[in-house]
């Protein structure tokens, strides 16, 4: 799907779920130093960053030799010496592709559903929470606190933070036309929260949605979200989706998503959230 969609049968639902998270997800494989691999509508990635989730398979749907090319990809990761993640998305295959990673001494890590809305039926954004200043990452500044959260969530090591800086950097975001879009909640000038907008495969993907500890419980996250998608209406897309935490869910169900589709996402060790 390259033009937004209204199209809210439960196929495309469950399409969007899937096709949005993985254009996303695929520009890491395009940052400087990384690789994007496909191989019998197989997709997966590398980045020069050896930690999770800056390598993974995003999408796993092979005609044939399931399990050589499950192999293959493993040794693949093994031989870069890097931990990897994989997705079980709706529409995989084999059928049994989490006990095949199971048996490679993969485990389960997050359990998440995909969420999708008419964004005809958004809410109002609401009032703006005392104290906070919501904008669109568009300069070098405003991306650079883009950059601070996500080094702050995903607890980049120093020594890694310019090569995390370039990554963010070629994504494109705040330049012109960009299909993805940032948006970033600040408290006397320090970022706190951030959210991704990706208008991509038809529909308006929420992703990333972050917000520090000392920040939360102040209706931040659901502001962030709802002037993103609000946004995205204005640009003329009516299908919205995201992939929801446990914690945020009743959040995103009040503002009108509702559960569509299942991901479940496997590593070799620790825990973490797409």
């Amino acid at each position: 799907m390259s033009m937004a969609s209204d199209d809210f049968s439960i196929a495309n639902l469950v399409r969007a779920t899937e096709e949005n998270f993985w254009t996303l997800w695929q520009r890491f494989g395009l940052t400087p130093g990384g690789a994007l691999h496909q191989k019998d509508s197989a997709l997966w990635f590398d980045t020069t960053l050896p930690f999770l989730p800056y390598n993974g398979v995003i999408r796993f749907q092979p005609s044939s030799d399931k399990e050589f090319l499950i192999d293959e990809i493993t040794a693949h990761y093994a031989e870069r010496k890097v931990p990897h993640f994989w997705v079980v998305h709706p529409t995989c295959s084999p059928a049994n592709l989490a006990e095949l990673l199971e048996l490679r001494g993969m485990v389960l890590v997050e359990q998440i559903p995909g969420m999708t809305m008419d964004l005809a039926e958004l809410p109002p954004i609401g009032p703006i929470p005392n104290g906070v200043e919501i904008l669109e990452a568009t300069t070098l500044e405003e991306i650079g606190f883009l950059q601070e959260l996500i080094a702050w969530r995903w607890d980049v090591p120093e020594n890694c933070r310019q090569a995390h800086r370039e990554m963010t950097l070629s994504f494109g975001v705040g330049t012109p036309g960009s299909r993805l879009r940032c948006g970033v909640a600040l408290i006397n000038g320090e970022p706190v929260s951030k959210v991704l907008l990706n208008l991509d495969a038809g529909s308006a993907g929420i992703h990333g949605v972050v917000t520090k500890p000392e920040a939360r419980g102040r209706g931040i996250a659901r502001a962030l979200t709802l002037t993103a998608l609000h946004a995205a209406r204005v640009s003329g897309y009516r299908l919205g989706m995201l992939h929801s935490s446990p914690m945020a869910r009743s959040m995103y169900e009040k503002i009108g998503f509702r559960h569509v589709s299942d991901f479940r996402v496997y590593a070799a060790g620790g825990n973490f959230h797409v």
